[in-house]
């Protein structure tokens, strides 16, 4: 089974949510994906769709690097943030 780990939502994803986290189990990016878009069905297939984030969309696991690869592992304790990459400035 997966590993618990926290995602945290900005921007769109938040508003769309009406949450600002969700704590999922998840052992990779792609399941962490999936889970997100179960409990947040306003997510998908906006956001998330098939266990993989949208190209407007983007992911830094645990401030260290950006990706959206859904066969990056995951472990326990790791927090993934989703920002969308709409927003301007």
């Amino acid at each position: 089974m997966g590993r618990v780990i926290t995602i945290e939502l900005f921007g769109v994803p938040r508003l769309r949510a009406h949450r600002d986290s969700i704590t999922v189990e998840a052992g990779s990016l792609g399941e962490a994906f999936r889970a997100l878009g179960v409990a947040c069905p306003a997510l998908d297939p906006t956001v998330v769709q098939e266990g993989r984030l949208r190209s407007h969309y983007l992911v830094a696991v645990n401030g260290l690097h950006l990706t959206a690869d859904p066969t990056t592992p995951l472990a326990e304790g790791d927090v993934v943030v989703v920002l969308s990459a709409e927003a301007g400035g």
